[in-house]
């Protein structure tokens, strides 16, 4: 048992504090994960709003006003930033996958470490995923951002139809 300790001291003097470091391996995966669910809420939830606002003002503009005319082409506009926001949306909530640590990885690859080593890997693979799911939720934050500004249109171009439809 005095070898093991002397061998994983040994091991440990280039980088002693490798075992705090690896309190935070599997909290950046929950971190990740987390990120990932909701950046797709916030997409699912802006294309639902967008949804229930593309049916709902047509309805409600027809109440309204009684001769306002559907065949324009700023409501043609307005269905046009819907049809462009749905694809953004659907293209951003299947863009990209979580990087995690595959079990099967570690049972033919790191089992035959020792402890300090596989806490040392460990640490600079879930770095390394780390880097990987930012940028894919990153890319998922710009359909979203994508998704407002075609939905800020299409709020712009259903008012000025209503404005001059009345």
């Amino acid at each position: 048992m005095e070898n093991i300790d002397e061998t994983e001291k040994d091991e440990g003097s280039e980088y002693p504090s490798t075992g705090l470091a690896y309190e935070f391996v599997k909290p950046s995966y929950d971190w990740m994960l987390n990120r990932f669910e909701a950046m797709n809420s916030k997409i699912q939830m802006l294309l639902t709003f967008a949804t229930t606002v593309t049916v709902a003002v047509p309805i409600f503009a027809k109440a309204i006003f009684d001769g306002i005319d559907l065949n324009s082409g700023w409501f043609y506009g307005a269905i046009i930033c819907y049809v462009l926001l749905a694809i953004s949306g659907i293209i951003g909530m299947r863009l990209g996958k979580l990087s995690l640590v595959h079990p099967m990885k570690l049972y033919d690859e790191w089992l035959k470490d020792s402890p300090w080593e596989f806490q040392k890997d460990s640490i600079y693979f879930a770095g390394k995923d780390f880097e990987d799911n930012k940028k894919v939720i990153e890319n998922k934050n710009l359909f979203r951002d994508i998704m407002t500004a075609f939905l800020l249109l299409e709020i712009v171009f259903t008012v000025v139809w209503m404005i001059i439809a009345s």
